[in-house]
């Protein structure tokens, strides 16, 4: 298949002439619809979005009863206006019954599954005739026809050249700071990157992808397995890159069984992908003309469960299980075959290939590692005998070549080097159900261990429960950007309790609900991996933040291994990937990028979304491919025709105070007193600006307050809502020429600092000063939503008793969360 890959041709996947001629001919002039009907067809099948069928028809009768009659497309005749205007096709490929493997690549010609013998081909009659008919096939979206529509207008062009823009700037700042990047905002300035730009494997007017795959189970009461890949155009800026706009669905693969040759599955994508790297890809921009654009893949990500596919290495339990293919060796208990990686020996353990002495976590170099994987993988391609591969591989961690590898070398960062860590899964799922069952006592405990002597065993029944009811308690003080407080975790945590509810509660919420129940060497361990993944779990990370983690990291690994495994073989499977893992992400922040700008999350949204849209359950993966083919065409022809995309703007009540800021309704509708103490800290303030106020509103103030203000990442903030500072009100000045947003705000105490440095700078625990402290600001000084929980009754029996101070609450990931979610302006707002 590799060879397929290296020696591929564009007509090898797509055989029809005129499509061909397309995509080898773009054309070179804009799009124009000089007809009404069509454009008044096509606006309306844009603005029903994915929603049924049938309200196309509805509204298509409506149209033609009332005067003037218009007679719009049918919805297969808009259908194929759009496809023939965006010229974006979907492939089919023949696929085993039960979803085992793909008929292309080198078993294009098989009849008979290789897996379980199934029949490619069921005989039908047709006019007489018996013909072989596919029993199964899936969907590929070529990926060449959605870039050239991406640029296809002068408006959709304009933000594509962000990289090479970005590019040359930092390139440009490294001469005279002797190379160093003072701050990692993007994956621009990863090493790698900029590595591959000095060589000239990346130019200007190539596009840079990342590729991305997952699997979902569609229905919670059956099997559905169903697996995607996208494409993420990362050539456009992070405001616009991770919206649905311009994340491009590759292939739906369907099920209901789960995949047993994914290779097979993700050919012809990667073929077509592999063509346009040697042959290059001409793309037609209006304001360059046609330019010679060579595909760069950067990155190829997934979950642990899905990389072992893509990067052919053994799973996570392998001796070399870390997924970043550092040295590290691992640990197995005497009679399994389950690796652990465990840097210290165990007390009285003698397992052969496992005796090696302790391991210091910092000297374990991934990005050395990395280059020893190739001759690893001549070894094992080098294996005469089953025995030998057997051997290799478990020396090695490699169980087969990356069909990744197939493509041209100089346009991927190299294997592995081009599979990430992935910090969706790790941060938000791995770490936090390592935790509570470790915490709980409900991880699985050796045979000849006892649990009534572990130390770590702190959640029992009553105060996991009190535990619950005190993360629920949060809900009302967390605002609604923060997308999904936590809820009761002691009741939900085995029924559905989401990601982003893993997120908050360990990293935002435990510090200070464990503050009272955790034993001080637990707490602070537990302290040094959410400051570290507080750190990197930004979009913008500074050397100093990326230095600090990694001690932090480094240090939370080792004491995690003496205060929980403790030299134990029977405690060896505490030490999970997860534990090991975290110690890579400083170096591969500063190897990559911020690790959030490549992780899940968009692949996420997309599944969601794309499972809330079928409507068709009877057939429901050809549904699926349906909703891909259609959200890319609908992605291309807004590209293409800027005028069908509806712009976002204000609504008509709101005042705009400039820099991206905005009051929004409702505000009263008769001015409304203050108070003596407010006037006092009103006055002054507007006097500071230069406001005139008249005598009369001088010795009768009053202030018409708004309720809500719009920040410029599109956070809604509220009254009531709580920062360090706690919003009583926002306003205007009371003179027409100052249109400045104003709020009166009551600051909130400094942090205590002996907390602040029992937590490792991580638990801000403040004093509410209401009336006592209060200030204006103008809103555009608001930088973020955040939230002031107040401190529950202890119900643990460690540490001070803090009722009556709140802990502050910031939302990881907030960067992100802005490019990949809707704004957050409901109807009501």
């Amino acid at each position: 298949m590799q060879h397929l890959l290296r020696n591929s041709r564009l007509e090898d996947e797509i055989t029809d002439p005129g499509v061909l001629e397309h995509i080898q001919n773009p054309p070179t002039e804009l799009v124009d619809i000089d007809d009404p009907v069509i454009t008044l067809s096509i606006e309306v099948y844009l603005g029903l979005d994915y929603v049924a069928q049938e309200y196309y028809n509805l509204i298509r009768r409506a149209v033609a009863r009332r005067p003037p009659h218009i007679e719009m497309l049918s919805f297969s005749e808009v259908k194929a206006k759009v496809a023939e205007i965006t010229r974006i096709i979907a492939l089919k490929h023949d696929v085993c019954i039960n979803s085992c493997m793909v008929f292309t690549g080198i078993y294009s010609d098989l009849l008979i599954c290789l897996y379980r013998g199934k029949d490619r081909y069921v005989k039908k009659r047709v006019r007489r005739k018996r013909i072989n008919v596919p029993r199964k096939q899936m969907t590929t979206i070529p990926v060449g026809p959605v870039l050239q529509a991406m640029r296809h207008s002068v408006v959709s062009s304009e933000g594509s050249d962000y990289r090479s823009k970005i590019t040359r700037k930092v390139l440009g700042s490294l001469l005279p700071n002797n190379s160093i990047i003072p701050e990692y905002t993007n994956f621009v300035h990863g090493e790698d990157y900029l590595n591959s730009c000095n060589k000239g494997d990346i130019r200007d007017d190539d596009d840079v992808l990342m590729f991305s795959m997952d699997g979902v189970q569609l229905y919670a009461c059956k099997q559905s397995d169903c697996w995607v890949y996208m494409w993420v155009l990362l050539d456009y800026v992070p405001e616009v890159r991770y919206k649905k706009t311009h994340v491009i669905p590759g292939s739906i693969i369907p099920g209901p069984n789960k995949p047993q040759n994914v290779d097979s599955f993700i050919f012809p994508g990667l073929c077509i992908l592999s063509s346009h790297m040697i042959e290059g890809l001409k793309i037609w921009d209006p304001h360059c003309g046609i330019i010679d654009s060579k595909l760069f893949l950067l990155l190829a990500t997934a979950n642990s469960v899905g990389m072992t596919y893509l990067n052919g290495l053994v799973r996570h339990s392998g001796a070399q299980g870390c997924r970043i293919y550092c040295p590290l060796k691992g640990r197995h208990k005497p009679g399994s075959g389950y690796y652990y990686p465990a840097c210290l020996k165990p007390d009285n353990y003698d397992v052969a290939n496992c005796n090696h002495e302790d391991v210091e976590p910092q000297i374990l170099d991934s990005v050395e590692a990395s280059k020893q994987y190739y001759d690893n993988l001549t070894h094992v391609l080098g294996a005469r005998t089953d025995r030998e591969f057997q051997k290799l591989r478990l020396e090695t961690g490699i169980a087969k070549p990356s069909l990744f590898g197939g493509l041209p070398l100089r346009s991927t960062l190299g294997l592995p080097a081009c599979f990430p860590a992935d910090i969706m899964h790790l941060a938000a799922i791995n770490i936090p159900d390592l935790f509570i069952s470790l915490w709980r006592g409900t991880i699985q405990c050796d045979p000849n261990n006892d649990r009534s002597t572990w130390k770590l065993m702190v959640l029992t029944k009553d105060t996991w429960e009190a535990h619950g009811k005190a993360v629920a308690a949060t809900t009302p003080y967390l605002p609604g950007s923060f997308d999904r407080a936590p809820r009761n975790i002691a009741d939900k945590l085995t029924s559905g309790y989401k990601a982003w509810e893993h997120l908050i509660h360990p990293y935002c919420l435990c510090l200070a609900l464990f503050y009272n129940v955790l034993p001080e060497v637990f707490y602070h361990n537990f302290c040094k991996l959410v400051r570290g993944v507080r750190l990197l779990y930004q979009h913008n990370i500074s050397c100093e933040d990326i230095r600090e983690a990694s001690v932090l990291f480094i240090k939370f690994e080792k004491d995690y291994e003496l205060i929980y495994y403790e030299h134990k073989t029977t405690r060896l499977h505490f030490m999970r990937q997860s534990v090991h893992s975290v110690t890579h992400i400083p170096t591969e922040t500063e190897r990559l990028g911020p690790e959030i700008i490549f992780s899940q999350w968009p692949m996420e949204r997309l599944l969601g979304e794309s499972g809330l849209q079928i409507h068709n359950h009877s057939s429901t993966y050809t549904n699926m491919a349906e909703i891909a083919v259609r959200r890319c065409r609908m992605n291309a022809i807004h590209a293409m025709i800027p005028a069908l995309t509806k712009p976002q703007l204000l609504p008509r009540s709101a005042i705009d105070p400039g820099g991206g800021y905005a009051l929004l309704w409702r505000s009263e509708e008769k001015a409304t007193p203050i108070t003596d103490v407010e006037k006092g800290i009103i006055v002054p303030y507007l006097e500071s600006m230069g406001v005139t106020m008249s005598a009369y509103w001088t010795s009768n103030p009053t202030i018409s307050r708004w309720a809500h203000v719009l920040l410029p990442n599109k956070q809604i903030y509220k009254n009531g809502a709580y920062m360090i500072a706690e919003v009583q009100y926002f306003f205007q000045a009371p003179h027409p020429h100052h249109n400045s947003g104003l709020t009166l705000v009551s600051v909130y105490s400094d942090p205590d600092r002996d907390l602040l440095n029992y937590s490792e700078n991580t638990l801000y625990s403040c004093k509410y000063q209401g009336a006592h402290n209060l200030k204006v600001v103008n809103v555009t000084s608001i930088q973020a939503v955040v939230a002031m929980i107040p401190h529950p009754a202890p119900y643990g029996p460690h540490g001070r008793n803090l009722e009556g101070n709140f802990f502050l609450v910031e939302k990881l990931g907030l960067d992100l969360l802005q490019f990949t979610h809707a704004d957050e302006i409901t109807a009501d707002e």
